[in-house]
């Protein structure tokens, strides 16, 4: 089986397999290399491993060396011709009022080929448009029409998610074709919001992540399952995926009533028996019930302690004499006793001056 490092020429684009002859090359290097659109400036993504004859499709090419600092700002000059040529193509496809929407463009390392991708909605004419191109631009132009997906990621912005950029921009193109099966496997919301990225397609995260998924699926107890666990026995309530565990409710937490949920390992358990589940609840019943008698006890103590208490605090209380408190009189006594005594001091003169 033949050596080879895996190679990419745009962010996130196909992964192009070359033989590394005497180079040792690892993640990451930039590297030269010759294709059939010319020389081109590529990141290797994957270091020198074997490949099967039949992974090999057509002559494998060579690494012609590694990029230096002039290769650097050699790429970056062919940057600003693409952008100009670029300009050049949408003032050019207005002109010729043809339905072709310029989505990138692209030159080539040695400046002998500009490669240009638009999309449509129909199937245009561009012969015209390639004429009247190669008649402006010095290299030979090449007119690649291109899906959502492919002019999203040329186009590159800012992901859904909030990661700062979009999947297709980061990491290499996906094999498989992205679908529903994927979010439902993953127990993701159906509404096209949520699963669909900026281009209006299935989003490429959802076949990055599906292999850990369906691994872990494989695996993993169905919901339900009464598994035992080093914390004890439990019923599986739900997934924690990214942590590679399952999220157990332990059989003591429905005998007390309260929640007790442990996230378990999915190496860490095994499906538990008939006798296993009766014998775990029996011993959780007596438990239970152990523990309601002492709380019984407990209360009856409690109980017959303050019974005490309130006879201790009456006892002191009728011990202790109160001070007979003289029953208040009220205004309307005052004046009648003051309007007796008044009219008795009247008499009492007048049956003086009479006696004179």
């Amino acid at each position: 089986m033949p050596a080879v490092v895996s190679v990419i020429f745009s962010p996130g684009g196909k992964v192009h397999s070359f033989d590394p002859g005497i180079l040792e090359l690892s993640w990451n290097d930039r590297v030269i290399c010759q294709t059939k659109h010319g020389i081109e400036y590529g990141r290797v993504v994957k270091a020198a491993h074997e490949i099967s004859d039949e992974n090999i499709k057509g002559k494998l090419n060579q690494v012609t060396r590694r990029a230096t600092t002039d290769d650097e700002e050699l790429v970056e000059k062919r940057k600003v011709e693409a952008k100009e040529a670029l300009t050049t193509f949408r003032g050019l496809r207005r002109r010729l009022d043809i339905d072709a929407r310029a989505v990138h463009a692209e030159v080539t390392l040695d400046g002998s080929r500009v490669i240009f991708s638009y999309r449509s909605q129909s199937k245009p004419d561009v012969s015209t448009l390639r004429r009247e191109l190669g008649t402006l631009l010095k290299p030979k132009v090449e007119l690649r029409p291109v899906g959502a997906r492919e002019g999203a990621r040329k186009c590159g912005g800012e992901g859904l998610c909030g990661t700062g950029k979009m999947c297709c921009t980061r990491f290499p193109s996906h094999k498989e074709p992205v679908g529903l099966r994927m979010a439902k496997d993953q127990e993701l919301s159906m509404t096209s919001g949520r699963i669909t990225g900026l281009c209006g397609r299935l989003r490429c995260c959802l076949a990055f992540e599906h292999p850990q998924y369906k691994n872990f699926r494989d695996k993993a107890p169905p919901i339900g399952t009464k598994v035992i666990t080093p914390e004890g026995i439990g019923t599986v309530a739900s997934y924690a995926v990214p942590k590679d565990a399952c999220v157990v409710e332990l059989e003591d937490s429905v005998m007390s009533r309260s929640v007790n949920r442990v996230e378990i390992s999915i190496d860490d358990w095994r499906e538990a028996t008939k006798e296993e589940v009766e014998k775990a609840r029996v011993s959780q019943s007596q438990l239970k019930e152990s523990e309601s008698h002492a709380k019984g006890r407990s209360d009856r103590s409690s109980k017959q302690s303050k019974g005490k208490e309130k006879k201790a605090n009456a006892a002191g209380r009728s011990g202790v004499k109160k001070k007979r408190r003289r029953p208040k009189r009220s205004k309307r006594a005052e004046d009648m006793t003051a309007n007796s005594t008044r009219k008795s001091a009247d008499a009492g003169d007048s049956s003086g001056s009479d006696a004179k």
